[in-house]
């Protein structure tokens, strides 16, 4: 049977130089910048290619998904780093408990793709 060996979604930017900042400044890192595209690493296994365009508003209908120990904590790191302060077109919700059962904290990157840091709080590990 075949395999795949990686999967990186492409994610949208309206301007690319401050979703770099903006991913930089959440903790990610930059790998690579071809200048037409670059890839984020999450530093935890996770990567995800950057564009420099957003076709369509593309952004505002994409939806990236974490599983993390702690939306609490994801959420108090991003208040510390001032993410919402520095990125004035984001926004970072706090965490609250979802009808599916996960409590997420909620994070707009500018180019209004909703990112979800959600946590089970029935896994206790």
């Amino acid at each position: 049977m075949r395999s795949i060996e990686d999967f990186r979604p492409f994610v949208p930017s309206n301007d690319y130089a401050t979703s770099k900042a903006f991913y930089e400044c959440m903790g990610f890192t930059v790998s690579w910048d071809a200048g037409e595209v670059c890839e984020i690493d999450t530093n935890f296994g996770y990567r995800f290619l950057l564009l420099p365009k957003n076709h369509n508003n593309y952004g505002e209908s994409l939806m990236l998904h974490f599983m993390v120990d702690s939306a609490q904590a994801w959420y108090d790191h991003f208040d510390s780093v001032g993410l919402a302060d520095k990125f004035p077109t984001t926004k970072v919700a706090p965490p609250a408990l979802q009808p599916w059962g996960l409590l997420i904290t909620y994070v707009w990157d500018p180019a209004g793709v909703l990112l979800h840091f959600a946590e089970d709080p029935n896994d206790v590990a």
